[in-house]
């Protein structure tokens, strides 16, 4: 089904409306209240990143350091907690040290779920939990070593 650019703005506006309030009671491991949608992890070039489509729900640790060689020693110290992250939210993610994105290199660790479509209200409650349960394990994950990468920024 073909949507307007404004009922398609409509629905990904109210799907991430729905989202912020369902987890915003929810506080950060550190206990203090949370944005969990623009997540902030302190770290200027590390970003947790949710996103959805009319394909598939998306969710991912982004390393984005202008110095390359700082974002592979990002991405190496990502790699050597590998088997706790990977046991934190129980599954496999997809490693990739360089995605192209907007003329530039980043490094991405992240999962994917398939055959959803944030246009169909139906599909949200499977969107949700998928990005809802990893959300709060990175949340985890991260308070748990945000200190290494603090000290190597």
């Amino acid at each position: 089904m073909m949507y307007s650019k404004q009922s398609a703005a409509f629905l990904r506006k109210q799907f991430w409306t729905n989202f912020g309030q369902y987890l915003a009671p929810i506080p950060a491991a550190a206990g203090n209240k949370i944005n969990w949608i623009n997540y902030k992890t302190g770290a200027r070039f590390i970003n947790f990143k949710m996103d959805a489509s009319d394909e598939q729900a998306y969710i991912g640790i982004e390393i984005s350091h202008n110095d390359v060689a700082t974002q592979q020693l990002f991405f190496s110290h990502f790699k050597t907690l590998r088997p706790e992250l990977e046991d934190a939210v129980a599954e496999k993610w997809i490693w990739k040290e360089a995605v192209p994105v907007n003329g530039k290199n980043i490094s991405r660790i992240y999962t994917t779920l398939h055959n959803i479509n944030i246009y169909q209200q139906d599909d949200w409650p499977a969107i949700i939990t998928f990005l809802k349960n990893r959300i709060i394990v990175l949340d985890h994950f991260w308070n748990d070593h945000k200190d290494i990468f603090e000290m190597i920024a």
